[in-house]
């Protein structure tokens, strides 16, 4: 039961980070929104530079910008490439090592390229709880954006749940959020 409590406080904290750092935090007049020259790695240039059991010094030595401490989450930086306005949300543990990165972006919208099929809310709730992520491709008929990895402490380290996306064009989305066995336990569509 113990491992199921801590499961469920990590699940909610990385939807809570991804609420709070991806969906529309930021309105700044740099995002890049409608620009023809957005690519996957554009998105995912400072995500992908991120990994777990990195400590904050190296993170920053990497990322090469002055990150900005979250006032409403403890120990969580956001570092942000002000050329592109995409970047990373990162919460460290109590010995400053990576535990969780979030995908950082202006809008949803600005996402939206990276989903290949228009999603629905009927699809959705199609979605069996337990579905690994193929089948939750082959139910959407694509794939989906990952905007969130935290690693479930205490248990193994190669331990890793995942929330992916899969935006519309009109900013409507498809949340599904993997445990570390490979299977959904939350789905969300959100108009």
């Amino acid at each position: 039961m113990n491992k199921f409590k801590l499961c469920l406080v990590m699940i909610i904290t990385m939807i809570l980070m991804t609420v709070l750092v991806g969906c529309g935090s930021n309105t700044n007049s740099g995002s890049t929104a409608g620009q023809s020259n957005v690519s996957r790695d554009t998105v995912y240039e400072f995500y992908d530079k991120v990994q777990f059991d990195q400590t904050k010094e190296q993170v920053d030595a990497e990322l090469g910008v002055t990150a900005t401490e979250s006032s409403q989450m403890e120990n969580s930086f956001t570092y942000v490439n002000e050329d592109t306005s995409f970047g990373v949300s990162v919460l460290y543990d109590e010995n400053r090592l990576v535990t969780s990165k979030t995908l950082f972006y202006s809008t949803t919208e600005e996402l939206a390229f990276l989903t290949t099929k228009a999603v629905t809310k009927e699809q959705a709730e199609s979605i069996p709880e337990g579905a690994t992520y193929d089948e939750v491709k082959n139910i959407l008929g694509g794939e989906g954006t990952e905007t969130s990895a935290t690693q479930v402490i205490p248990f193994e380290n190669d331990k890793v749940s995942y929330i992916r996306v899969w935006i519309n064009q009109d900013g409507t989305m498809l949340q599904a959020v993997f445990l570390p066995d490979g299977t959904t336990n939350n789905i969300m569509f959100f108009d």
